[in-house]
């Protein structure tokens, strides 16, 4: 169910990604810590001598390994939080909006929604990808089917296999795909 008093995360995107890097400092050393590794203590600003404010940090070898841990962990939720947004009726376009990635569809002169679906489902041009296709799975509320979801480019009826047949969820979007293309 989608909760419609979600705050807007565009609102003040300095402030998440300073959250963010916080936070994943933090875990790095915390995991760097768990793992025994040895922890040091930096110049919090480089090069300014006689600023004398320090930072502890994993020792960097460690520090590198832990971060590309959690960058792998946090794209995994990524795709949790993605299934969860189509599972909940979110299009395309909204989980391109939310991943932000509107300047990244542009440069590559393509339409948000297929960049959101890009992010899901993997590189298109990767090994797997040519050898069997892509599709990202969802399980639908409505039909409770696992639905192999093609991407936006042709329409739920083509896109979204999977749904039992009779299924609301699905002829709800088929309706609303065709009515775009009625809208002057």
């Amino acid at each position: 169910m989608i909760d419609q008093a979600e705050p807007d995360s565009r609102q003040e995107p300095a402030k998440l990604a300073d959250a963010a890097r916080q936070w994943t400092r933090r875990a790095v050393l915390d995991i760097a810590r768990q793992a025994g590794a040895r922890v040091v203590t930096r110049p919090m600003f480089r090069g300014r001598p006689t600023l004398d404010m320090t930072i502890a940090q994993a020792e960097p070898m460690t520090g590198i390994a832990a971060a590309r841990h959690l960058e792998h962990a946090a794209r995994g939720l990524t795709r949790e939080y993605i299934r969860c947004a189509r599972e909940d009726g979110r299009t395309w376009d909204q989980i391109g909006m939310a991943l932000d990635l509107a300047a990244t569809a542009a440069r590559r002169g393509i339409p948000l929604a297929d960049a959101a679906y890009d992010e899901a489902a993997g590189d298109p041009d990767g090994e797997y990808a040519r050898r069997y296709g892509r599709t990202f799975a969802w399980t639908c509320p409505s039909c409770q089917a696992t639905v192999r979801d093609r991407g936006p480019s042709s329409g739920p009826a083509d896109d979204e296999q999977g749904h039992e047949d009779g299924c609301r969820r699905l002829a709800a979007a088929i309706t609303a795909w065709e009515a775009q293309w009625d809208e002057p």
